[in-house]
């Protein structure tokens, strides 16, 4: 029912998204080629959305993510050639730091497992920007376990790492609150 409530958000937009908050149209469609169209939506969330998001990511949910930016991805189904979301595409922020911010962008698929994240903007450590740790969130769902210290290779600085896996899984969260 969920699909069906986003699908129908999806295909009542019929302009299609040119990127905001610098989600390029280019990223867009790197994190998912098989979509045909990147639909942007927006969600305020209620006080019950932000204490479901805190409870499940153990993460504060920040003043930005109060009002979610999503690029849901619409592509066509193979078998019945109707179009139908695929997932979408998020930024969120890692700011636990006293200078700088970590931005990322997250692609998730529709059951809320990640399926890619990118760094867009770093000025803490180079190293979380590997392809070697970036893909570990690949698969991950809202159900898994998120421990840094046990389910992830920690790269560069331990606490930039930390601050990632922190802001994906919170993003993981975000994304369930967006699909209701």
């Amino acid at each position: 029912m969920k699909k069906l409530f986003l699908l129908g958000m999806a295909l009542s937009l019929s302009v299609p998204a040119m990127g905001h908050g610098g989600i390029s149209k280019e990223i867009l469609t790197q994190l998912f080629p098989e979509a045909e169209n990147f639909v942007n939506r927006q969600k305020a969330l209620t006080a019950e959305d932000v204490n479901r998001v805190e409870q499940g990511s153990g993460d504060l949910v920040q003043e930005e993510d109060k009002h979610l930016n999503v690029f849901v991805a619409v592509a066509k189904d193979p078998e019945t050639g109707k179009m139908r979301s695929v997932g979408a595409v998020f930024m969120v922020d890692a700011n636990d730091f006293p200078i700088g911010a970590i931005e990322l962008v997250v692609a998730c698929n529709l059951d809320g497992s990640v399926r890619k994240v990118l760094v867009t903007e770093n000025s803490q450590d180079k190293g979380i920007e590997s392809e070697s740790f970036l893909s570990q969130f690949e698969g991950k769902g809202p159900s898994d376990s998120w421990d840094p210290d046990k389910d992830f290779e920690l790269t560069g600085n331990p606490k930039s790492s930390r601050a990632v896996i922190k802001a994906v899984v919170r993003g993981v969260h975000l994304f369930l609150a967006f699909l209701g």
